[in-house]
């Protein structure tokens, strides 16, 4: 299967995913308890007002939404308006759901607002998923070369603490250091550095354990024999290592490294104020927002597919003995 056709295969599948996923998602939403409605006429009600009142509020409230239409109209309207990149306006309207004020405009073009978000969360995310795989696979090689030194042992051993420990806990730890003056309180360091670093350690001690297991299928292997009799040094032999370890090394990169992203970025924006993509999500489920929440569910099946294109021209550059028509 040439490269051309793996790509329109893959594309094709990624929008039936979208379409399932979005479909889902809709339903969730729409045939679910309405908690925002119910906060309306909880906070109304409790203020004395009339059942005629609260009646035209709660009509009010579906009608700004579109939430009044028949089901099918509605699904039409949004997945067709999903599919088309044209995502309407946020619902987000203050004092609706009874909560705090959102950190976001409401009424916004959704599309925008997503991107932006999304942007913000790569500022961090970017760099802390380049340091762990660099670090993690060095430390995995490593490991995987020495499995009897100290130094391999105390490195692995340090990375799966770090890996253990709850980077919420860290962070928060890090927050009440600053409220007491024993930290300084930057910008530089609460939304850049902490985030990376937390970021990355929660990824690293996977990294780690897969380059090393994966390198140490390898670093007794007869081809890797012959080239340390012929004299190779550590890093040209590590390098023969790499290149063969690296397709599965790849594999778990693109797939569960997404999963664990999609986890920490929750915790990091909530705990840190970034009003990145995590943090955008959060509120909109909060706030029952459906065009952002389908907004930021898209996105999330796009880094999916984006992921698996990349991993299979990855499996090709890395081993074109790799078969495409067998994936």
């Amino acid at each position: 299967m040439s490269v051309l056709r793996l790509l329109v295969k893959r594309i094709a599948l990624g929008l039936v995913a979208a379409w399932a996923v979005l479909t889902v998602t809709f339903l969730a939403f729409t045939t679910s308890r309405d908690w925002v409605a119910g906060g309306i006429e909880g906070t109304m009600r409790y203020e004395g007002a009339s059942e005629a009142e609260v009646e035209l509020a709660l009509e009010e409230y579906l009608a700004i939404h579109g939430l009044d239409r028949p089901l099918w109209e509605q699904y039409v309207d949004w997945i067709g308006s999903m599919l088309t990149l044209d995502w309407g306006r946020a619902f987000f309207i203050d004092g609706e759901s009874g909560s705090e004020a959102t950190l976001f405009e409401p009424g916004a073009p959704v599309f925008q607002m997503v991107i932006e978000a999304t942007a913000r969360t790569v500022l961090y995310v970017g760099p802390a998923l380049v340091l762990a795989l660099a670090a993690g696979t060095a430390i995995g090689l490593y490991a995987a070369s020495n499995p009897k030194g100290r130094l391999a042992n105390s490195s692995s051993g340090t990375t799966y603490l770090l890996f253990a420990v709850p980077n919420f806990w860290i962070g928060g730890m890090a927050l009440s250091l600053a409220a007491a003056g024993r930290l300084p309180d930057s910008t530089l360091v609460f939304e850049h550095l902490l985030p990376i670093t937390l970021t990355a350690t929660t990824l690293l001690g996977a990294y780690v354990s897969y380059a090393r297991a994966h390198a140490l299928e390898y670093a007794s292997a007869e081809f890797v024999t012959l080239v340390r009799a012929k004299g190779a040094g550590p890093i040209r032999v590590a390098r023969h290592v790499l290149r063969n370890a690296a397709i599965p090394l790849f594999s778990m990169v693109f797939t569960e490294a997404l999963a664990l992203l999609v986890l920490t970025v929750f915790v990091i924006e909530s705990l840190f104020t970034i009003e990145g993509f995590g943090l955008l999500l959060f509120e909109a489920v909060q706030l029952r927002d459906l065009p952002v929440v389908l907004g930021c569910t898209l996105v999330i099946i796009a880094v999916g597919i984006a992921g698996n294109v990349v991993q299979d021209l990855t499996y090709t550059i890395l081993d074109p003995r790799v078969d495409t028509d067998s994936r």
